[in-house]
């Protein structure tokens, strides 16, 4: 049985999801396994079932645990999800594809998993968020491509493309179907070929509405990367804006040192 340290400054449920962290890392609790009921652990370590929920709720904030209805705790089956910010949008990759598939749909197959995405389009101002990044005014029309992007029909992402409306009306970008190419091989047959991008990221919680759509379990945080994209001229062509939850994935950037 673990014990806890009086001399630790950590709240009681902290020290606790700290022992169960170590033991999943460890591989003492699998991947997959169940974890022992709240009052199991209660007993177990001469504590209130109070302080067993917090550890718990915690290490599901942290993506370790997830929840079944009915059924208890168990450790998550599965790693998070890599989410290479560095490759998406990559020219490269996209010509590799030869137009078969976007960066989204490689990256899931290529950790086993099938993608798939549901979109919206529509027509909006800038709006004050937006507009900076476009060189627009607030009250500009910008296409938007909304999308609800799945691994294995789990809501994985949402991601939402803001485009200069003189660029995309009328093109494939503004109909919801699928984009199997992809949306910046589209821009680049409308003459607006992805030369850089600048990334702003930030985390916070999740809107409702992204709950919702995310199947997110309270006190979930949310990773936001804005892109913006520019064009072979330097003109902002694209604001794209992902929301990545905390507990599905990791961030990776693979950057040169040249």
């Amino acid at each position: 049985m673990a014990i806890f340290n009086p001399a630790d400054p950590r709240p009681l449920y902290h020290q606790l999801a700290a022992q169960l962290r170590e033991q999943i890392r460890s591989g003492d609790l699998a991947p997959g396994a169940r974890v022992p009921t709240e009052a199991e652990l209660a007993e177990r370590h001469s504590t209130s079932r109070n302080t067993v929920r917090l550890a718990l709720n915690l290490l599901r904030t942290e993506g370790l645990l997830i929840s079944q209805r009915g059924l208890g705790s168990f450790v998550r089956p599965e790693p998070p999800m890599k989410y290479y910010a560095s490759l998406t949008g990559s020219r490269r990759k996209r010509l590799e594809a030869d137009r078969r598939r976007d960066t989204f749909a490689q990256q899931i197959e290529a950790q086993g998993k099938v993608p798939r995405q549901v979109s919206t389009t529509e027509v909006v101002p800038a709006g004050a968020e937006i507009a900076p990044h476009l060189a627009l005014r607030p009250d500009q029309s910008v296409g938007v491509r909304r999308r609800v992007m799945y691994a294995n029909d789990e809501p994985l992402q949402l991601g939402d493309s803001y485009y200069p409306l003189d660029i995309v009306d009328g093109s494939k970008i503004m109909d919801p179907a699928d984009v199997v190419e992809g949306t910046d091989h589209v821009l680049e047959d409308l003459g607006h070929i992805p030369a850089r991008y600048e990334d702003e990221i930030t985390w916070r919680m999740p809107t409702a509405e992204e709950s919702a759509k995310l199947r997110l379990a309270p006190g979930v945080p949310a990773g936001r990367l804005a892109r913006t994209s520019f064009d072979q001229h330097d003109r902002p062509i694209e604001v794209y804006v992902v929301i990545l939850p905390g507990d599905r994935h990791v961030l990776l950037y693979d950057v040169s040192a040249e």
